[in-house]
């Protein structure tokens, strides 16, 4: 496997959120960093496993690379590469290099199965109407399979477009001109029933945020 980078990866990070405000989140991913520098890497992979179940990519990464070396938590290649996988979709480039390595150590069932895990994290920050997550979506079907699935890529990308994500309806415009016609029409017919299915899930979820506040107010 090739050297990752990583203290260099890290410094990088760290580096980024001094242009932003600092949160609760900058500071544990900054006290992770440091535990890694004391090679406290158990207490290290503590805290980015938190980090990485919130769908923050950088710490999804750092998390892959002590997997899969096996530093303050015992090796699982399989594990390291689904976070690897989320990190990569999360636009956290040196995760590809590091999911194509450990795409060469596990058995194609394996590698199957974590593609499968992938997909499932991915549907339920869909049922969560996360915004975000539509473009990871469609940047599966087109990065992390073998074959690039264009029909599944292009439901996704329209939902994300019609929602108004950046770059997502140049990405569909794309894709469409690998499909056929009549596949157009098919996937457009599935596109709208996705739209409709997470803008209702995206109502209710706002109308629960708003029920909660306004307990929290009475209370």
């Amino acid at each position: 496997m090739r050297n990752i980078g990583f203290f260099s990866l890290l410094t990088l990070f760290l580096f980024s959120t001094t242009f932003a405000q600092v949160t609760d989140s900058d500071r544990l991913f900054k006290m992770a960093t440091d535990f890694v520098k004391e090679r406290r890497y158990s207490d290290a992979v503590s805290i980015f496993e938190e980090l990485a179940k919130n769908d923050e990519y950088d710490a999804q990464y750092n998390l892959a690379f002590l997997i899969s070396t096996g530093k303050g938590i015992t090796k699982n290649y399989s594990e390291a590469l689904f976070w690897a996988y989320l990190s990569y979709l999360g636009k956290i480039e040196k995760a590809e290099d590091l999911a194509e390595d450990l795409k060469d150590v596990v058995p194609e069932k394996v590698l199957k199965d974590v593609r499968e895990k992938v997909l499932k994290h991915l549907l339920e920050r869909f049922e969560n109407s996360d915004r975000a997550v539509l473009t990871e979506l469609g940047d599966f079907y087109l990065l992390v399979l073998d074959e690039q699935d264009f029909e599944n890529a292009y439901i996704w990308y329209s939902v994300a477009s019609a929602l108004g994500v950046e770059n997502s309806g140049e990405i569909r415009d794309k894709v469409e001109k690998e499909l056929e016609p009549d596949t157009i029409i098919k996937m457009q017919d599935a596109s709208r029933k996705r739209y409709k299915e997470f803008t209702q899930k995206e109502a209710i979820n706002n109308d629960k945020k708003i029920e909660t506040t306004e307990q929290g107010y009475e209370s």
